[in-house]
């Protein structure tokens, strides 16, 4: 008998058990036909009897004009650039713009998001988007996207204003685009507000395109763009340091921050500017205090950049963020603090036991990704 059974659903193949399958919705439009709709949605024209399957329609013609409703299609049927992509992890207030709608509304968790649809983000706020596809999106405060935006060929993300992390994203920005050219392609990009266009490269390499000049920016690099003008040519920049990777001991002379976090205290050891820090055990600060000069100076040029990189600490600040839960789901607090601030968390939080995390933002202004969480105590034990 049960080899009876499994005949029969090989025979059946496909068309058994649609609940099995994954849907997405689409949106008609008054007017469209099956006919239409199979064109622009489907990988395969000829299938489009399989939306019969899963859609209750007023006519089995495909040539009959619908009305404007939600049809269920089949995942494995869409072409890519019509496949859903999902918020996979929000914070604070984001907000979500549908293709074709003039209001913004709440992102809710694990929603799915279309062709067309923007996203934005407040102050404190971010969002992490996947595309069925695989490359990913992260939006970074005060930021706003438009996802697989209409008109703009191989595209997956029109960064309008702000700031985003991308893995395999194809990314057009007012003054530049940015092509990935390897399958684990990661990097930065951030729109000043003069629309200049910042990309930083973390793994693999990304074409950076802009007046009809291609720059290669392989990883640990940076690529500066004007509008109306072409891209700068790579410039080197210093690694970040990884807080879940080894330590590296500050007595052997180096900079690089040390994360501690004792007595509820946050500190990343840099010491103040042109000030030895207590304790003797840190590196003394550079001679003279040398200011680093504003990078967000509109005069700035590659060139300068590569000189303040030498001279000038890689870390600007960090941000810091705080959590009753491992997973972050909620903060109790979320804020960005300068590279020689301590933080102390029992004047700033009741007794109780936490989760803290920490991402480094460098010289140019880019977030790098949060440290694993690490659970702290604030105050006596409760």
């Amino acid at each position: 008998m049960k080899r009876l059974i499994l005949g029969l659903l090989a025979l059946l193949g496909p068309s058994y058990a649609g609940a099995a399958e994954e849907l997405q919705t689409i949106i008609v439009r008054p007017g469209d036909t099956l006919w239409s709709i199979s064109n622009t949605y489907l990988k395969d024209p000829k299938r489009w009897n399989e939306l019969l399957k899963h859609n209750r329609l007023p006519s089995s013609d495909p040539s009959i004009a619908l009305p404007g409703m939600a049809l269920k299609v089949p995942v494995s049927l869409l072409k890519a650039q019509y496949r859903a992509a999902k918020l996979v992890y929000f914070l604070n207030e984001v907000l979500l713009r549908p293709s074709g709608v003039s209001d913004w509304k709440n992102v809710s968790a694990s929603m799915d998001l279309f062709k067309a649809d923007t996203l934005r983000t407040r102050a404190g706020a971010r969002a992490d988007v996947k595309f069925y596809t695989g490359e990913i999106l992260n939006l970074y405060p005060n930021s706003i996207a438009v996802l697989r935006p209409p008109g703009d060929k191989d595209t997956d993300v029109r960064l309008m204003a702000g700031e985003m992390r991308g893995l395999r994203s194809r990314v057009v920005t007012a003054s530049a685009r940015i092509t990935p050219k390897t399958k684990d392609t990661e990097f930065g990009a951030k729109i000043k507000d003069d629309l200049t266009t910042l990309v930083q490269v973390y793994k693999g390499k990304a074409d950076v395109e802009a007046g009809g000049k291609t720059v290669e920016v392989p990883a640990g690099f940076a690529s500066e763009v004007r509008m109306d003008m072409q891209p700068s040519n790579p410039v080197k920049l210093p690694k970040l340091p990884d807080f879940d990777a080894t330590r590296t001991a500050l007595a052997s002379g180096g900079k690089t921050p040390q994360l501690t976090t004792t007595g509820g205290v946050v500190s990343l050891n840099m010491g103040r500017p042109g000030k030895q820090p207590a304790g003797g055990d840190l590196p003394k600060a550079d001679p003279g205090g040398a200011k680093v000069p504003d990078l967000n100076d509109k005069s700035l040029d590659a060139a300068e950049i590569i000189k303040l990189i030498s001279v000038g600490n890689p870390v600007q600040s960090y941000h810091l963020q705080v959590s009753r839960e491992q997973t972050f789901s909620s903060t109790v607090l979320d804020k960005n603090y300068d590279s020689f601030e301590d933080i102390n968390l029992n004047s700033l939080l009741p007794p109780g036991n936490y989760y803290m995390r920490v991402a480094l933002i460098d010289l140019l202004g880019f977030e790098g990704k949060f440290s694993a969480p690490r659970p702290v105590k604030v105050g006596g034990p409760r």
